[in-house]
């Protein structure tokens, strides 16, 4: 096995949602940066994970997130030759949030061209399995196929979706008993909707959960949707993986092995029983099923449901988060909560990002500091992206005055993200 050795002002660990914002956000700032990623792209849940929907990046009254998240969204629009949305035309009839879609190789590509322009050392197919501290620094090691890295890092952003470098350091995470089902992404094409009645098929369908010819979760939204909609949606992101625990690596095999037997009896049961599905055909599945939430770091401050629901403003508020909870589990499918006026947005605070009793090292992305309910409504995919530009300028801003990341002021952190086009709080 070779051994590599690199220094860098910080490391992000996970490139996913959060860490291809925070290494592209470190980088411009001028900071040394480099990333590990266990995949083979950066996005995570958007790419690999197969979630394309970053979602709101606009509410009812304006900008939501803006920032690095929206240029590269907006450069992939260019680049498929399609408008970008002018979210100010949508009707906010039937939800609060305008949803956006990304083409998955587009964004993926994208990002990753934007990462190495602006410098950042791209370490894919290696995972952290050792982190501990050594003077002004961390001393990481990562290991790939034939590779053995050591990085020295004066400062770590935690952006693995598990809380993987908190728990190796043995700082306070949380983890809910009754946690939310995972997920697992697949498209169904060629459905002939003209062939579908809405009642003929709910019928079906109720009678394939009866003789057991279909499971619970199969549809993931049985007591919100009727059945049509799974088909409206080719069965994407319609899906649950209950008791899913990703955050080692039989779980994530397990969780695999899960969704996809679902995928195939979902398919199997629509071109054998469902009219107008004869001719169905299974056009895409990710490459790895998704936990919805594993750990969650346990920060200087925990956000509240409280906080959330009421929009709290904090005086160290980095970033914005949408305005609804989305809540999934094995009895209701989701359950939605909006706050009481579409004027309020809740708001994210920097102390959220600091592991308890820490220094030289932030998190990024679903496993900010939250209470459940915060949590639901937090983790969606631009606002895990905000959080991931904060936590990026916040770690090279450290790196550039030699203190740790938990001294910078939040106001200097908005600055900076504001001069790189993030949306103000």
């Amino acid at each position: 096995m070779k051994t590599r050795n690199e220094t860098v002002d910080v490391l992000v660990a996970g490139g996913g949602t959060a860490g291809h914002i925070a290494a592209i956000q470190s980088a411009r700032a001028g900071a040394v940066t480099s990333v590990i990623e266990a995949d083979s792209m950066l996005g995570g849940t958007m790419t690999s994970g197969g979630v394309y929907m970053p979602c709101h990046f606009f509410s009812t009254k304006g900008p939501v997130v803006q920032g690095i998240p929206w240029e590269l969204y907006t450069r992939s629009k260019q680049i498929e030759g399609l408008p970008v949305p002018d979210y100010r035309k949508r009707r906010p009839v039937e939800t609060q949030g305008y949803y956006s879609y990304i083409n998955i190789p587009v964004y993926a590509a994208v990002a990753e061209q934007a990462a190495v322009d602006a410098g950042v050392h791209i370490h894919f197919h290696e995972f952290v399995s050792d982190v501990r501290p050594d003077g002004a620094f961390w001393e990481i090691t990562s290991l790939g196929r034939g590779i053995r890295r050591i990085t020295r890092a004066r400062e770590i952003i935690d952006c693995t979706g598990d809380a993987d470098l908190v728990r190796l350091l043995d700082l306070p995470v949380i983890r809910d008993e009754n946690r939310q089902p995972g997920a697992f992404q697949y498209k169904i094409g060629r459905i002939e909707q003209e062939q579908i009645w809405e009642k003929e098929v709910q019928a079906i369908y109720e009678e394939a959960m009866a003789d057991n010819t279909l499971e619970q979760g199969d549809f993931a939204y049985p007591g919100l949707l009727p059945f049509k909609n799974f088909l409206e949606y080719g069965g994407h992101n319609c899906t649950h993986i209950y008791e899913s625990d990703t955050s080692d690596a039989d779980g994530q095999t397990r969780a695999n092995l899960e969704g996809r037997k679902r995928m195939l009896r979902m398919f199997r049961f629509l071109t054998e029983s469902v009219p107008g599905c004869e001719r169905a055909t299974l056009d895409y599945m990710a490459s790895r099923a998704l936990g919805r939430d594993t750990w969650r770091v346990r920060g200087e401050y925990v956000v509240t449901r409280q906080d959330f629901m009421e929009g709290t403003r904090f005086e160290d508020s980095i970033c914005n988060a949408f305005n609804y909870i989305d809540l999934h589990s094995r009895d209701k499918g989701c359950e939605l909560s909006f706050l009481s006026s579409p004027d309020l947005l809740p708001k994210v605070p920097f102390r959220a990002l600091i592991p308890e009793g820490s220094a030289r090292i932030l998190v990024a992305g679903r496993i900010v500091s939250s209470e459940k309910l915060a949590f639901a409504g937090i983790r969606a995919q631009c606002i895990c992206m905000a959080m991931g530009q904060a936590a990026g300028a916040a770690a090279a801003l450290a790196a550039r005055r030699c203190i740790p990341s938990r001294q910078v002021p939040a106001a200097d952190i908005m600055a900076l993200t504001l001069e790189h086009g993030a949306a103000p709080v």
